[in-house]
């Protein structure tokens, strides 16, 4: 900051508030403690203070008593009636120092964090980023994670456009091998890697293309770079509890984010929004892996909100997603498609929200993004021949029914609901997902339960308590152990 800025910073707190001096400390004391200005710079201002007409009568404290064995607290009182507060005018006179391009600048984090307590252990997806627990036979298992560390830098050079650079956490592994994660299981890379930060979003948006022609036309945003898929986050803001679960298709590996280019906005008439689309072409796998496949994933989203004109039913709607792709795969490999299709009826309002969302997929799921959290373990010592090894033949069973030709199907709901004007609200989840409409009864059919309290105990910080299962339909020796934890989650956000 330039040398005028602070001491503008430093006179206008002096001037707006002188707090007594016999004891506490004031503004110019933390001023001088921590190398602002000197001691001499202060009696000086302080002086020039003194010597201004109504300044020094008006910075006066207003005499109090204090009871018995509580110190007097210090009061900025302003300098007139109706003036802005200390805070306000230091704050004012900071940005109006600011270059100019900073003021288009904006920083900002989220954090995921948890405790999880698994009742019972088995093989499934992953319940949240960055966490394996060891599959069946080690109830009890427990763990602290960091699932989710972003650092959100967005800048607006201009109202035409947008900048976003997010790095995100990950466990760092090794996809040469799997790795053993108790004697019964294992995951498909190895998970004994530290934490470490990679790129979750890196895009350039140009906003509002078509009032370049006519300010009446719909918005229009083309977005470009590494960004969100075209449902996943889209969702997560209107269940609103990512920090503790994630939602359906992304919990059966549909990522949240790719690299590609993808029209979106709002369809707005008279000022009321009566839908919003996102359309995209995408490499089509991930985020955080290679790209191989020469074809290219056309992936979109709408959302129509027919009754958003009258009061309390602004967003009650119905949206459609597809996305069409192929396996992440050479062009000289055959490769295999993977389609996937969401419908989903939802409202949302002061005090909570519902979805009912179906879905139906090819190929959504291979062994290795089912089995995430925990697997089986592909060979197994040979009863018949000690010292010697076998393929499993769970996993080659599991391996059969995850095929790329498998059509899946599921039913989901979802929402909250917010307890009065408390900062306390009531949510959960149901997934129901049969991997393979093909075998009945497939042994990998199941049902997700999640439900919780969430207490938002700041506007940057919320706590949630919850109970997240996993349940496999069937009985019998091929089928998975259920998988039941307890979990309380943390949110930073600011």
């Amino acid at each position: 900051m330039r040398a005028t800025g602070k001491w503008a910073i430093v006179s206008l707190a002096l001037v707006l508030a002188l707090p007594g001096r016999g004891g506490a400390k004031d503004l110019g004391d933390l001023l001088v403690e921590r190398g602002i200005i000197s001691q001499k710079d202060l009696d000086e201002l302080r002086k020039q203070a003194d010597a201004t007409p109504g300044v020094a009568a008006a910075a006066a404290p207003t005499p109090s008593v204090a009871p018995a064995g509580v110190a007097p607290a210090v009061v900025a009182v302003p300098s007139q009636p109706g003036a802005p507060s200390l805070d306000a005018v230091v704050k004012d006179e900071v940005q109006r120092q600011l270059p100019d391009w900073l003021g288009h600048f904006s920083l900002s984090t989220m954090i995921f964090m948890d405790y999880a307590y698994y009742l019972t252990t088995g093989y499934g997806p992953q319940f949240l980023e960055n966490i394996t627990p060891p599959g069946p036979g080690n109830d009890g298992f427990n763990s602290f994670d960091l699932t989710r560390a972003y650092i959100n830098f967005v800048w607006n050079p201009s109202d035409r456009f947008t900048i976003r650079i997010t790095p995100d956490v990950y466990r760092a592994i090794d996809i040469n091998e799997a790795s053993n994660t108790s004697q019964s299981s294992q995951v498909s890379t190895n998970v004994n890697g530290s934490l470490q930060y990679r790129l979750k979003y890196g895009f350039l948006q140009a906003n509002n293309l078509l009032d370049l022609i006519n300010p009446d036309l719909p918005e229009l945003n083309l977005r470009v770079g590494q960004m969100e898929s075209p449902l996943i986050p889209w969702e997560e803001n209107l269940y609103g509890y990512r920090f503790v679960n994630l939602v359906p298709l992304n919990f059966l590996a549909y990522s949240s984010a790719d690299l590609g280019v993808a029209l979106l906005g709002p369809v707005k008439v008279n000022g009321i929004r009566y839908a919003d689309y996102w359309l995209g072409v995408y490499n089509g796998s991930t985020y955080h892996t290679a790209e191989f496949n020469e074809n290219r994933s056309p992936q979109g989203r709408v959302s129509v909100y027919p009754l958003a004109a009258l009061p309390g039913f602004e967003d009650l709607g119905l949206s459609y997603f597809m996305s069409y792709g192929y396996t992440n795969v050479a062009p000289d490999t055959e490769d295999a498609v993977v389609r996937r299709m969401a419908t989903l009826l939802h409202y949302s309002g002061k005090y909570g929200a519902l979805a009912f969302e179906y879905d139906r997929t090819r190929n959504e799921n291979s062994f290795n993004t089912f089995f995430s959290g925990a697997a089986p373990k592909q060979m197994i010592p040979d009863p018949n021949n000690p010292g010697e090894m076998i393929v499993n033949p769970v996993y080659t069973l599991y391996n059969s029914i995850l095929n790329p030709a498998a059509i899946g199907q599921g039913f989901n709901l979802f929402g909250h609901v917010n307890v009065m004007d408390y900062p306390v609200s009531v949510f959960g989840m149901w997934q129901r997902w049969y991997p393979n409409l093909d075998i009945n009864p497939d042994p990998l059919d199941f049902d997700r339960f999640v439900f919780g309290v969430e207490w938002s105990i700041e506007s940057w910080l919320r706590v949630a308590v919850d109970s997240q299962n996993l349940v496999y339909l069937h009985s019998g020796p091929n089928v998975p152990q259920s998988t039941n934890a307890v979990f309380t989650n943390l949110e930073i956000n600011y």
